[in-house]
């Protein structure tokens, strides 16, 4: 199928029918490798820039944390992770999207502040 095609571009709007089409595209030969990489590393600086300014948050207050990236449906790695640390607590903001949701929509960070 790739064999004819010069350029292929790929729509994503952070919804999972996107997420799913880029799937298709590329589970049907038409992966690139260094645009697979350059998302990778996209996502990457993303996630490191979200940690270190939460852990930045947790430092001012002098917070014991451990922090973990976790990826799939955030319901179901929020609640995989609730269990996993034997959690009293959950504490989560809006559900308003901003744009690194918007872009990254399975894309969770967990801190968890242990005494």
């Amino acid at each position: 199928m790739a064999g004819n095609l010069g350029c292929v571009v790929i729509s994503v709007d952070g919804n999972e029918g996107s997420m799913d089409a880029l799937r298709w595209a590329l589970d049907n030969d038409l992966e690139v490798p260094a645009f697979t990489a350059a998302i990778e590393a996209h996502q990457k600086r993303i996630t490191d820039a979200i940690l270190n300014h939460a852990l930045q948050i947790c430092a001012e207050k002098k917070a014991n944390v451990k922090t973990q990236v976790v990826i799939g449906d955030p319901k179901e790695k929020i609640c995989e992770v609730i269990e996993n640390v034997h959690a009293d607590l959950l504490v989560m903001g809006s559900r308003a999207f901003g744009p690194i949701k918007r872009y990254f929509p399975h894309c969770n960070f967990s801190i968890s502040h242990c005494c």
